[in-house]
């Protein structure tokens, strides 16, 4: 049975990286808001689709039913990538409480959600992560819950975590690890100015995306911005396409065409931003939304819209990225009307394609059923488009730091 997966990040109190946590539905439009086994979700991320694929090196929050627990069925994963999310344990439950604390001691973290309604006498000490689903929580009762767990050694995991200032509430109530797709977005000021590159870089995608403008122009252009130049040529060149080394701008221009140093020149303006913690995160989102985007095209039969929608996907993060208002950003680059009313309102087709896209990443099912109609696209061939995007922006970071 298909399913949907993909990676949340989880950042400690320090912004970096600890782990993901896989949101996951059935790929059938019909029962998407079913829960999904978690005997299908292994099978899958380990099986089929690949752990590596999905988080790379680091480790994964992975649901785990007390059946499998209690079976000895989690000791076939391994330890040091997976971070196995228990059902809620009661004491009268010996035989799970057993379990728990012979994978615990075999070396496997565990993980427990906790709410208002979690005994006080729930044997929680086998635990390394306690979960709160801080979503809808008042301040009264997320009080409450934080003093129930603050004597336990694990760590405190604050999830749906919907703003910097609701993490930061958390933090000072003692909770370490924070989840919430809106948490990995900087908040962005209502003013800043644009940097001189950023600004130097959309004038030459303009004249790459501009059919009027000549390749003579891009190329002079281009190599009027030395350090721009130099950027771009090192990291074009360190790809090897297609077993050639380009040596010049005008080179590059000529073996790849516009349409290709244009996506090396939107990924450079991205990896400048960070390579750590929240802002690596939404680098890799740009680039990942990006690549879906371009795929979308194909997948509604409008491959003409490719380019477009390729800029649209990356844009859409790179306000976040470069802390400017999104209309200042669309303003600098002087976008046309249709992107930047996609990017402004979600409206029309590269609107629907982001909003999709958008929806898609941010595992919020619902949203994926309503809009994937609207572009007849079935949600399950949102999948491997997934996939391959992680694939692909993963692959140009490494392009990136190899230049």
């Amino acid at each position: 049975m298909p399913l949907l997966i993909v990676r949340r990040p989880v950042f400690d109190n320090r912004e970096a990286l600890f782990a993901y946590d896989l949101a996951v539905r059935d790929a059938d439009a019909s029962v998407m808001d079913r829960d999904v086994h978690p005997e299908q979700l292994l099978a899958e991320v380990f099986l089929d689709t690949g752990i590596k694929t999905v988080a790379g090196d680091h480790p994964v929050f992975v649901a785990a039913s007390r059946d499998l627990i209690v079976g000895g069925t989690m000791k076939a994963l391994p330890a040091d990538r997976v971070i196995l999310q228990v059902p809620p344990i009661e004491s009268a439950d010996a035989d799970l409480v057993a379990a728990c604390r012979d994978l615990a001691s075999g070396g496997y973290r565990l993980a427990v959600d906790v709410d208002e309604r979690t005994p006080p006498d729930a044997p929680l000490a086998a635990a390394h992560v306690l979960r709160v689903d801080v979503a809808g929580m008042t301040p009264a009762t997320l009080s409450t819950v934080s003093e129930r767990v603050r004597s336990f050694a694990a760590r405190r995991l604050a999830t749906n975590v919907q703003h910097r200032g609701e993490r930061d509430r958390c933090a000072s109530l003692g909770f370490d690890l924070f989840e919430g797709y809106r948490f990995s977005a900087p908040e962005v000021p209502a003013r800043k100015e644009i940097g001189v590159e950023q600004l130097q870089a959309f004038r030459v995608l303009k004249l790459l995306r501009d059919p009027k403008s000549d390749d003579r122009e891009i190329e002079g252009k281009i190599q009027s911005e030395v350090g721009l130049s130099y950027k771009l040529l090192r990291m074009v060149s360190s790809a090897a396409v297609g077993g050639r080394e380009i040596w010049s701008i005008g080179h590059a221009l000529r073996v790849l065409g516009r349409e290709q140093v244009a996506r090396w020149l939107s990924v450079l303006l991205v990896s400048e931003t960070g390579d750590a913690g929240v802002r690596a995160e939404l680098m890799q989102l740009a680039l990942v939304r990006s690549r879906m985007c371009e795929g979308l095209a194909d997948l509604a039969g409008v491959p003409k819209a490719r380019g477009s929608l390729f800029l649209v996907g990356l844009v859409s993060v790179l306000d976040q990225l470069l802390e400017v208002p999104m209309p200042m950003l669309c303003d600098a680059m002087d976008l046309a009307p249709d992107l930047r009313k996609a990017l402004l309102q979600r409206t029309d087709f590269f609107g629907s394609a982001l909003h999709l896209v958008e929806a898609y990443v941010a595992g919020q099912w619902a949203e994926v059923e309503s809009v994937a109609p609207s572009l007849s696209i079935a949600p399950a061939a949102l999948q491997p488009l997934y996939l391959e995007a992680l694939q692909w922006a993963n692959t140009q970071k490494r392009s990136e730091r190899a230049a």
